[in-house]
């Protein structure tokens, strides 16, 4: 049994949840001196799906609110880590709840769900690639561009090998929690291009921007964007089954 089990919010729970959101901000911390890259969406994917929904909002509202301690209180940032981080806990913890059999056996609502998603990014970046759709300077138009491109190849790539391996699980049998990787990945591609957006919303809105310089302040952050939409796709392919197994037993009772 899981620390995730039962309704009761137990001191263990609360222990885990202090820890993670210390986790989170040293994380944080130690990588923002690096734009773009960070590894808070594969820890709290993790932790919200191990732990469970409640331990994964409750860590997310702490880390958003804590957080504001090294970098200040600013109101659209509170806002915006207290609306964003705590909704992707809860559909991580969502997913969490899934099991393997759901992959294995049936499984028609995941597979549209995790095709629909990396098809969404890949056709995304490849229109913003092809039809160079930023018009800014040449040096920070090739950056963004080549990102766009890597998104697009690697999202492509996620969207061939899931499908093949689907078809194989399904034929073996086995294998559903390979598929999970997918749907993670995915996922945090998808909340991770939101974080931004809802960024670019907000912040016009509590600094009182015009249409203009909001306009300037969303091509400043799609570099940032780019990046750590990689960043996600990346840390979860690769990392996603060795931390949700040291999570998971860390959380056994």
């Amino acid at each position: 049994m899981t620390v995730g089990d039962g309704c009761a919010f137990t001191a263990r729970k609360i222990a885990y949840c202090a820890v993670m959101t210390a986790l989170l901000i040293g994380a944080q911390f130690v990588l923002s001196f690096v734009s773009g890259v960070e590894i808070v969406t594969l820890l709290l994917a993790c932790f919200s799906a191990s732990a469970g929904i409640i331990c994964g909002v409750v860590t997310a509202v702490a880390f958003s609110l804590l957080r504001c301690f090294i970098w200040g209180f600013y109101p659209n940032v509170i806002a915006l880590y207290l609306i964003y981080y705590p909704a992707f806990a809860l559909i991580f913890g969502l997913m969490g709840k899934i099991r393997e059999q759901s992959f294995t056996r049936g499984g028609a609502g995941i597979f549209v769900a995790v095709n629909a998603m990396l098809i969404s990014v890949a056709t995304t970046s490849f229109v913003f690639s092809a039809f160079k759709l930023i018009k800014i300077s040449r040096l920070y138009s090739a950056t963004a561009y080549a990102l766009a491109w890597a998104i697009f190849g690697l999202s492509a790539a996620l969207l061939i090998c899931f499908n093949a391996m689907f078809a194989y699980v399904r034929i073996k049998g086995r294998g559903g929690y390979i598929l999970k990787i997918f749907l993670f990945a995915s996922a945090a591609s998808i909340c991770t291009i939101c974080f931004t957006l809802l960024d670019d919303v907000l912040t016009p809105l509590f600094v009182g921007m015009t249409p203009a310089t909001a306009l300037g302040y969303f091509y400043a952050s799609f570099i940032a964007m780019l990046t750590q939409t990689l960043c996600a796709i990346l840390s979860i392919s690769f990392l996603f089954i060795p931390v949700m197994r040291v999570m998971q037993r860390a959380f056994r009772r």
